[in-house]
């Protein structure tokens, strides 16, 4: 319950808003109790014969009771539920708040599914429980007691006959309440798992279609929809035996007093209005019931939402800015790394080890390997999106010492999937950028990565949408309008993590000679299987598959020795030059 109870207590908050909504229940409940008073009333009175002059004021004293249980029923229902609406979307930027700060290793490891579902399913859960739930648990505390008491007021015996169908009532709820709970959390994770195979599916639609796979992707979808649906068949099974159960109640209870009080009115012990009240507020007794019912089926769903989103909460950053940052200064770009590695938690060995190197300011380190060397993991360590051991600094200070905003600021990241958003061409360059550019900057940066010719054949030229991804773009063009957004920040350090691999050789030699010609104000670190793209660079990293640096040295001094760096360019050159033939 602890979990619920903290959620409960953000919806608490709103003081305000809350303490005019639950002053309306009992408005709303007594007065919806008082026209059955007075409706009972009046017919006792012509049952006895009385004149009937009293009508016209009885039906203004009905419409006033009306007008005022319409009036508080909307009043409480606006501020309540809009409550919960207010703690939805906070709870929902909360969310997204701690997701986009947690560190790249949770997001490895976890489902973009199940990471959906808890933004939004589960905290509509909560909500439901916490608005309507609220609302309706309070109106059956106002006219439960009220509709019995008055009961007990006019005949004792009737009103005992209810308590038997209430206990059992009360009786099967707690039975029933365990299984809710458990097919509930069933469900939620039925579904986050739906989520994580249909977000799977659709963004790796061109896999999918590319290995003919849309046969055995709807089979496995298929097969988790078919758990999902037996988790909710088990779910609405219990929840129907709880409704019935509680309707059984209800309608047991008319047959009582239909049977009791029919005898009581036919020996005239009990008058017609006194009969009318006992139906109509055993009705009003048990429509509560029947919510607190729907309410116990929501609670076990809201219980489980609420322990997975605490969950979620209640991850740890282990990259936190530094209490004592790096005093604000220009940023130069020189880099120093001593003893630097990374092991991810549960690997058998580091993805690498004990790498040092020092790059000047405006200078430039290529990173080379067989994959699985740990050359992307070292780029992620530089720009401290994952915590390595060791030392790295830059410009002579620690990274831990830098806050994260201003160290990744001075970076421009080209990761080697090339990620582009639902936009614009030129909405995904300024991405990178810390205000708008102007059209001649966006043409500028156009022409520096080769995609002139692409943005002349696009139908609205810089304007133009592209797909989810980059989808709608080749494989040359997008990694090349992810280089274009890592240099409209003007970074000091551009990071280029094997992002040209999809581009053709006369292009790549375009791009090559661009970064190589801005490398006097700017550091590049560079990470390839293609060896041409690193052949200039002023030093060169070969790590080896254990993650260690197995070579460093100019590209000629690595062709020098032999080695993987000397076997991998004969290779790559001897395809080239089969590819001209």
């Amino acid at each position: 319950m602890k979990p619920l109870l903290r959620f409960f207590t953000r919806f608490l908050r709103h003081k305000r808003q809350l303490l005019a909504g639950f002053a309306c229940i009992p408005l709303a409940q007594l007065a919806d109790i008082g026209i059955t008073v007075v409706i009972g009333t009046a017919l006792d009175r012509l049952q006895k014969g009385e004149p009937a002059d009293f009508l016209p004021g009885l039906f203004g004293i009905i419409l006033g009771l009306s007008l005022c249980k319409g009036l508080f029923r909307y009043l409480q229902r606006w501020w309540i539920v809009a409550v919960s609406r207010y703690v939805e979307i906070e709870l929902k930027q909360e969310l997204f708040d701690k997701l986009v700060s947690l560190p790249l290793s949770f997001h490895v490891k976890s489902r973009s599914g199940d990471v959906v579902s808890r933004v939004t399913s589960d905290v509509e859960n909560i909500r439901m429980f916490l608005g309507p739930g609220v609302m309706y648990t309070l109106g059956a505390v106002v006219m439960v007691p009220a509709s019995i008491a008055l009961l007990f007021t006019h005949n004792a015996t009737l009103a005992l006959t209810m308590l038997l169908p209430l206990g059992l009532m009360a009786l099967g709820m707690k039975f029933f309440t365990p299984r809710l709970h458990t097919w509930s959390e069933a469900v939620q994770e039925s579904i986050a798992d739906l989520s994580a195979r249909a977000q799977e599916n659709f963004s790796g639609i061109r896999v999918v279609k590319g290995y003919g796979r849309e046969q055995e992707q709807a089979r496995r979808f298929e097969a988790a929809s078919a758990r999902n649906r037996a988790n909710q068949v088990e779910l609405g099974r219990a929840r129907g035996l709880t409704h019935a159960l509680t309707h059984a109640a209800n309608d047991s209870t008319f047959v009582v007093i239909l049977v009791i009080g029919g005898w009581a009115m036919i020996d005239r012990d009990l008058p017609a209005g006194q009969l009318f009240q006992f139906i109509d507020l055993t009705f009003k007794v048990f429509w509560p019931l029947i919510a607190l019912g729907w309410i116990a089926g929501m609670y076990p769903r809201a219980l489980a939402s609420a322990r997975r989103i605490e969950e979620l909460l209640n991850e740890r950053n282990p990259v936190q800015d530094p209490l004592e940052p790096r005093p604000a200064q220009p940023v130069r770009g020189e880099w120093e790394l001593s003893s630097l590695s990374y092991t991810y938690p549960g690997a058998a060995r580091p993805a690498f080890q004990g790498v040092s190197v020092r790059v000047r300011a405006g200078g430039s380190l290529g990173i080379v390997g067989p994959t699985g060397a740990g050359k992307t993991t070292l780029l992620l360590c530089l720009c401290r999106m994952l915590e390595a051991q060791g030392e790295a600094r830059l410009d002579g200070v620690a990274i831990p010492r830098w806050k994260l905003r201003e160290l990744r600021a001075a970076l421009g990241y080209v990761p080697q999937d090339s990620f582009l958003f639902s936009d614009t061409w030129r909405a995904n360059v300024e991405f990178g950028a810390d205000a708008p550019l102007g059209e001649e900057r966006i043409r500028e940066l156009a022409h520096l990565c080769a995609m002139d010719g692409e943005l002349a054949g696009f139908p609205d030229g810089i304007e133009t949408r592209i797909g989810e991804r980059g989808v709608t773009l080749s494989g040359g063009p997008r990694p090349r309008t992810a280089i274009a957004r890592a240099l409209a920040r003007d970074p000091r350090a551009l990071v280029l993590d094997d992002a040209r691999s999809a581009v053709e050789t006369e292009t790549e030699a375009r791009l090559l000679a661009t970064i190589q010609g801005q490398s006097a104000h700017r550091t590049v670190i560079l990470a390839a299987h293609r060896l041409s793209s690193v052949q200039r660079a002023d030093q060169i990293l070969v790590l080896g598959r254990d993650g260690r640096v197995e070579a460093q040295g100019t590209h000629a001094e690595l062709l020098a020795q032999p080695g993987w760096y000397r076997e991998t360019w004969q290779r790559q050159q001897a395809q080239s030059e089969l590819a001209r033939l």
